[in-house]
């Protein structure tokens, strides 16, 4: 080894020290910063409070040192909550426009018609108004001239003789013993037979993992989990096959103490416990997009340390 090499290695020691302390204290600043605006809710939901500015611009600042994904998960929770904090805003503003009252619109319109310039022998009966005057000061309004058209149509028109088209019966077809089973429908029925397996083996390797005495988790890491680092079209899989699972309630997913997202088993099976003894009540679901690039996908590699994949592949695929 060469007194280059040595320094190329700790040059490059000390590279990653500086990115790991860059990262710490990148993450605590988000961290404060949602502290923050948590803590002045009700002061930056006023209608005339810029804070709100102040705290996007802050946030631009902070997003422009976002590296890794973890930090990108801290960024989201923020504008999150920012953009609650704006609709509360938004909807304490207060337009004060002025609402159209129909009666006072109508006395106006009386009073313009000389409907109030009569004598005391007139006042019993009902005032005679001058609409004439009222269409002419319409008519100034208008530059068009109003088109002529007869009530009935034109004179010259012909009676329109309704016909009805006979109806057909719709006469069930048996079909053949051709189109019983077409190839389509075998490939897209053995399409969901592997998906049906792919998501049971997934199911498989989670309760692996979080066995209470052979396994080694408690929550799973949701990107730990899915990434398979020898396969990036394994790896947008895994992401799919896991969907299905959340989404029938078989599992959860959720953030842990550091806004990282996690995996376990839902022993509920989609409903958690109410007061009441034995009975649950239904979960509300929600949905979640979750975007992976190839670019992503090294990031996580790199980020977790990720060498070997947590689900078994069955397939050995060349990326």
């Amino acid at each position: 080894m060469t007194v280059s090499d040595g320094e190329d290695a700790a040059t490059s020691s000390n590279q990653e020290a500086t990115e790991q302390a860059a990262s710490t204290d990148l993450r605590f600043k988000y961290r404060t910063l949602l502290f923050k605006t948590k803590e002045k809710r009700s002061e930056l939901v006023r209608p005339d409070s810029t804070g709100l500015l102040e705290t996007l611009e802050e946030m631009n600042q902070l997003f422009a040192r976002v590296k890794n994904p973890r930090e990108a998960v801290y960024d989201s929770n923020v504008l999150k909550l920012a953009s609650e904090l704006g609709q509360e805003q938004a909807e304490n503003l207060q337009t004060n426009m002025t609402e159209f009252d129909r009666n006072i619109f109508a006395e106006k319109l009386v009073t313009y018609m000389d409907g109030r310039c009569r004598s005391a022998s007139q006042r019993d009966s009902p005032p005679e108004l001058d609409w004439a005057k009222l269409g002419k000061y319409a008519a100034s309004m208008f530059n068009v001239t109003a088109k002529l058209d007869f009530i009935y149509g034109p004179l010259a028109m012909e009676p329109i003789i309704k016909t009805r088209a006979a109806r057909e019966r719709n006469v069930q077809k048996k079909p053949t013993e051709s189109e019983k089973k077409k190839p389509q429908q075998l490939q897209q029925e053995e399409q969901e037979e592997s998906t049906t397996k792919e998501v049971q083996r997934v199911l498989k390797a989670i309760h692996k993992l979080t066995e209470p005495k052979s396994g080694t988790y408690e929550y799973v890491p949701f990107f730990q989990f899915i990434v398979d680092p020898s396969s990036f079209p394994t790896t947008i899989e895994n992401m799919f096959h896991l969907s299905f699972l959340v989404k029938d309630g078989k599992v959860k997913l959720y953030t842990d103490d550091e806004n990282t997202p996690v995996v376990k088993i839902d022993i509920h099976q989609g409903a958690v416990p109410t007061s009441t003894p034995g009975t649950t009540r239904a979960i509300n679901p929600s949905q979640v997009v979750v975007a992976m690039t190839i670019q992503k996908w090294k990031d996580l590699i790199r980020e977790f340390n990720i060498t070997e994949a947590m689900i078994p592949n069955v397939k050995k695929r060349v990326t």
